[in-house]
């Protein structure tokens, strides 16, 4: 499972998912860029790329010619006449914003639009080269990721590239956003865990930004001091977004005799290892531990504990953004508008009562509460 969950396999997946929809969708016809320029594109090394077109080789969407390159195989729609929009994000590491590229390309065909997704590594260099390829290819409107203009730099580049822009959780109200309400939703998972099983709650963070400045920190902490209970420095850690980092987090935690009741991960990549490192050390979830993150980007097949988790609806983000775009499209002028996505929280059975029989743990269904 461990191998299973390895971050370069989600990766070169989501960049398949990515350039099957443009494929699909008439974005991509004639022959794909080079592997080369795929690796640019995405921020990904040149194997992830290789393994993410074998893939679309293997389901028949392209093929191989030797000597000449890669090639869509006929027969798929044209997408000649619909605007073409920009997606700009991070990285393709948070299978969260691979996951909302998905959706914003699938649903964005249907509205007469066609979503170039990239990836700037949040480097300004790279997103100035994004906007000169969107200048060339006169992109209709951009959506942004939050993560890909965190520094002002960035943000200038974009809000001055004469293109119009929408933001994916920027909280400019100088633009058109959209975001999902991670504060709301880790105060539901973090109260869901105190009231479950009281005691200590860890929370472990994935964020490159400082961890008080971020909406699921700042859950963590509503939670905690709704139930009166106190917010505890050392039971708060920092690791990178990814399996090895939750795996990393929880024997830091160890390490230090630090046993939390309960742990809350930044997402549910970090759930994962987490939850290896956890039955590694000999203890029972939940029966010893706890655990529940913030994000629905894997599904229950994919865990070796079912876990809960605060989930967002990426169909739902996907709609409010390309609306947001044909709205700023159909009339420039017109006011900022700002959409909140409520969370929901999947109940499951990493956080199943310690008194629910043997049988049901591990094989609960997904409860939204």
């Amino acid at each position: 499972m461990a191998e299973l969950l390895r971050q370069d396999q989600h990766v070169y997946v989501q960049v398949a998912n990515i350039l099957r929809n443009q494929v699909l969708y008439g974005q991509i016809k004639g022959k794909l860029s080079s592997i080369r320029e795929l690796s640019e594109l995405y921020s990904i090394n040149f194997k992830t790329a290789n393994k993410a077109v074998s893939l679309l080789v293997e389901e028949g969407l392209v093929q191989r010619i030797k000597g000449r390159g890669t090639y869509v195989v006929d027969g798929k729609p044209n997408g000649a006449d619909l605007d073409l929009i920009g997606f700009i994000i991070a990285d393709l590491a948070n299978p969260n914003y691979a996951r909302l590229a998905q959706s914003l390309q699938e649903k964005a065909y249907y509205r007469n639009l066609s979503v170039l997704v990239n990836t700037n590594a949040r480097r300004l260099s790279r997103l100035r080269r994004i906007l000169r390829l969107y200048e060339d290819r006169k992109v209709r409107a951009i959506i942004v990721q939050g993560g890909a203009v965190r520094s002002e730099e960035c943000l200038k580049a974009v809000l001055d590239s004469q293109i119009p822009v929408i933001g994916e959780h920027t909280h400019l109200k100088s633009i058109d956003d959209v975001w999902v309400d991670v504060r709301a939703g880790a105060q539901l998972a973090v109260e869901h865990l105190i009231d479950t099983f009281r005691g200590s709650v860890a929370y472990v963070s994935g964020s490159d930004e400082s961890v008080a400045s971020t909406g699921r920190y700042q859950g963590y902490r509503d939670a905690l001091l709704g139930r009166d209970m106190p917010v505890s420095l050392g039971l708060v850690k920092t690791a990178a977004p990814t399996y090895l980092g939750g795996y990393n987090a929880v024997r830091q935690l160890l390490d230090e005799q630090r046993v939390p009741r309960s742990i809350f991960f930044y997402n549910l990549m970090m759930a994962m290892g987490a939850n290896n490192a956890i039955m590694s050390s000999g203890r029972q979830i939940p029966r010893d531990i706890a655990v529940a993150a913030c994000d629905n980007s894997l599904s229950v097949d994919e865990m070796i504990v079912p876990t809960t988790t605060v989930a967002f609806s990426y169909e739902e983000e996907a709609k409010q953004l390309l609306s947001l775009v044909r709205r700023r499209l159909n009339n420039p002028k017109a006011e900022p508008m700002n959409v909140r996505i409520a969370p929901k929280l999947l109940v499951r059975s990493s956080t199943a009562p310690v008194d629910c029989p043997p049988s049901a743990v591990g094989g609960l269904p997904d409860r939204l509460s």
